[in-house]
């Protein structure tokens, strides 16, 4: 069964401080699911598991994800289409 998100105190004063100081440009799952309050469950079954996910693997497990081309690319599914971002 999926794990839902929770939001817990350090989530959210770690939320608190991206927002203020800014999110990185690169982001891991981890940061991602921060950035979407979205389990990593959820992102990776039904995100990151689609052929146009903006994740750019390194090693075998790792890898990162573009803010900037994350935010294009659910802007891009939430209407239906495709993603052909630069990755």
């Amino acid at each position: 069964m999926a794990t839902a998100f929770q939001l817990t105190p350090e989530r959210v004063e770690k939320i608190e401080t991206y927002n203020r100081i800014g999110w990185p440009n690169l982001m891991t799952i981890s940061l991602l699911e921060l950035y979407t309050q979205t389990s990593q469950d959820t992102l990776r079954s039904v995100f990151l598991s689609r052929d146009d996910a903006p994740f750019i693997k390194y090693h075998q497990r790792g890898g990162v994800i573009p803010r900037k081309a994350w935010d294009a690319f659910t802007a891009s599914i939430s209407v239906g289409k495709t993603y052909e971002g630069e990755i």
